[in-house]
């Protein structure tokens, strides 16, 4: 029996191993399990294969046809020349026949490369559709890694401010017994580990929460635990971008866009030119050419063919007309898009740098607070300052901390935010 308690003791005092993350491969695990993205990478491998179904459009093409059937009833023909007279069948009950063709374009008004052309700007836009969504993946997975690091950093002053509270609260219950302070205080520093209790379970919480998120957007198994590898620092000091990169995915899928037109017009005008095709074809059968004798024989076909038709309503030059409207349309997209891009950089930028002094601000407010914490503890030892004020002034301590570990996040969020708004190729990598 103590085998097996001293077993079980064992099993439920081997420690949760924990996977240790680090940014670069938070985003990494974020792209490989993003279905959005998988998603927009079969889209754009679709798109790829029908441009090569296009520039197939170029060869030639090839078709057979073979048949054979019997026929109850031929024509009969009857000679009666006196002396001579007789009866002959032209054709035969069975026929057998096999036709091949090769056809060659060799003129089609632009149709083919219009084509050709259509299909690699779809092209583009899926390729630029699938860099938008890595974008949003990386940005996604940055936000929720610095939300862990946050959550961590929260949870080690909670658990600073519950040590420091015990100090107090020991501290307060010497005095208390050595007649230098009243049940009042004795009843505040109470209060204060209790509420640094309950702070402690409260960062537990809000770090279980953030793990389980971020679980899910890496593809892991929420149980999982989860360690943040990296160290947030202070920021460097933050300069503007010369502006939004143009090669930012939203800004090339727009441009495909405004190709799609263009070469959507061309397939239009296409319409005013001739098509023109080469041919040459071989035929075998049974009887085939000869009506007259049941025998197998066959011959060659070359030649080509032209076909030019026009519509009396002016149809062709209507849809041009359309065409038109819609690149214009897609060009006005364009350029809204790029102001638009522009506004969001400068404001990302803006709100970028608050968060950069803020967390400048939040470092000095800590280091502040920690310096006049040990001063005010010292002083309360000797019982200069109320216990009160100690409470107060460790109070203050914890939320500057508390500030300081949310200013740092916030502040690596926020530059999250602007590399996506300008298109910086930073927004993938780690820190």
């Amino acid at each position: 029996m103590k085998q097996v308690v001293l077993f079980a003791f064992l099993c439920c005092a081997v420690p949760v191993l924990s996977r240790e993350l680090n940014l670069s491969q938070a985003i990494q695990m974020a792209e490989q399990h993003s279905f959005a993205l998988q998603k927009a990478r079969a889209n754009s491998a679709g798109a790829v294969a029908d441009v090569s179904a296009a520039r197939a459009e170029r060869l030639p093409s090839t078709s057979a046809v073979g048949s054979a059937f019997y026929v109850s009833e031929v024509p009969t023909l009857k000679i009666g020349i006196p002396p001579v007279a007789f009866t002959r069948d032209v054709g035969t009950h069975q026929t057998y026949q096999a036709d091949f063709r090769l056809s060659v374009p060799l003129f089609t008004g632009g149709r083919i490369s219009g084509g050709i052309d259509m299909s690699a700007a779809t092209a583009d836009y899926y390729a630029a559709m699938e860099s938008a969504d890595r974008d949003r993946t990386a940005l996604q997975a940055r936000v929720e890694y610095f939300n862990l690091l946050k959550a961590d950093r929260q949870l080690q002053v909670a658990r600073a401010s519950m040590a420091r509270a015990d100090v107090i609260s020991k501290d307060v219950s010497s005095l208390y017994e050595a007649g230098a302070a009243d049940s009042v205080n004795l009843l505040e520093a109470r209060l204060a580990t209790t509420r640094a209790g309950f702070g402690v379970k409260q960062a537990e919480s809000n770090r279980r929460t953030v793990e389980i998120r971020i679980s899910y957007l890496l593809g892991l198994q929420p149980s999982e635990s989860l360690t943040a590898a990296d160290t947030l620092t202070l920021p460097d000091p933050l300069r503007l971008n010369a502006g939004v990169a143009p090669t930012k995915p939203e800004l090339m899928a727009a441009d495909a866009g405004i190709r799609l037109g263009e070469k959507r017009l061309g397939i239009v005008r296409a319409d005013y030119f001739p098509t023109i095709s080469a041919f040459g074809g071989y035929s075998y059968g049974k009887p085939n050419l000869d009506r007259f004798n049941n025998t197998w024989n066959g011959y060659f076909t070359f030649g080509a063919n032209l076909n030019w038709s026009f519509n009396l309503g002016s149809k062709t030059s209507k849809k041009a007309r359309a065409a038109k409207y819609y690149i214009e349309a897609a060009q006005n997209d364009r350029s809204q898009l790029q102001e638009n891009l522009n506004r969001d950089a400068a404001v990302y930028y803006e709100q970028a740098h608050l968060a950069e002094q803020r967390a400048i601000s939040a470092a000095d407010e800590a280091q502040i607070a920690k310096s006049n914490y040990a001063i005010a503890q010292a002083q309360h030892r000797d019982g200069v300052l109320a216990s009160n004020r100690l409470v107060q002034i460790e109070a203050d301590l914890t939320s500057s901390e508390a500030a300081m570990a949310s200013s740092l996040a916030d502040y690596y969020a926020a530059l999250s935010a602007y590399y996506y708004a300008i298109g910086s190729e930073n927004l993938r990598k780690g820190l």
